[in-house]
């Protein structure tokens, strides 16, 4: 437990290090930019957006059983169950995955990880709208200066934008009061209305009905 004259206590500290250490070799997609710095501004929002402890700690440890080899137990050990949950609730993978290693196919991973939202605790959507928001926020303004950025991602701007358009609906039907559904909301709109993904919508059709059948069109397309 955090003393009362403490904003947080050395648990907090003791995370930071721990996914410091679990993410050194990695970088943001595309960029030279430390991944830590994605744990680090996830975390803040946690913080940002009335999170616990608990659940700011998972936001540094978001990745850990996706990116670097942890595990449900693992987490648990030093950090608690209630962290651990969290952490495998924000999972898309089935399971640790070592670092460097292949995934499973992204359409698969999104679709089962959005069926998955409406069935999971706030704690842990707190911290899932978080990631989102930043990952969003970032993949905006990239775009903003170079538009073919959306090129880095498996699914670029059609599929990215679908997806995110599904975590906010879901999002700002279990957690509306979130300030991080908010800025993930915001997102979405600017890459809609972007020039870049106008062009690809057909004439006549709003940009978000266009998004919300980004699966539909990829299933009659067999996959």
């Amino acid at each position: 437990m955090t003393p009362p004259d403490l904003a947080h206590s050395q648990r907090y500290i003791d995370a930071l290090g721990w996914s410091a250490e679990l993410h050194r070799g990695q970088r943001r997609k595309g960029k030279p930019t430390p991944y830590i710095s994605h744990l680090i501004a996830v975390s803040a929002l946690v913080w940002e957006d009335g999170g616990s402890e608990n659940q700011a700690i998972a936001g540094l440890l978001h990745d850990a059983i996706e990116d670097a080899g942890q595990s449900h137990g693992s987490i648990a050990a030093r950090f608690g169950e209630e962290v651990a949950q969290i952490v495998v609730d924000c999972t898309d993978t089935q399971g640790p995955t070592e670092p460097g290693a292949e995934k499973e196919p992204w359409l698969l991973r999104k679709t089962r990880y959005l069926a998955s939202l409406e069935h999971k605790a706030d704690g842990s959507l707190l911290v899932t709208a978080a990631d989102k928001a930043h990952n969003a926020r970032d993949q905006v303004l990239d775009a903003r200066r170079d538009p073919s950025s959306w090129e880095r991602f498996n699914a670029g701007l059609e599929g990215s934008a679908w997806y995110l358009l599904r975590i906010h609906q879901t999002l700002s039907h279990r957690i509306p009061q979130s300030r991080s559904t908010t800025l993930l909301g915001e997102a979405v709109q600017e890459i809609l209305a972007s020039d870049a993904y106008r062009r690809l919508v057909p004439r006549g059709i709003a940009p978000a009905v266009w998004a919300a059948g980004y699966l539909e069109r990829v299933e009659a397309q067999g996959g």
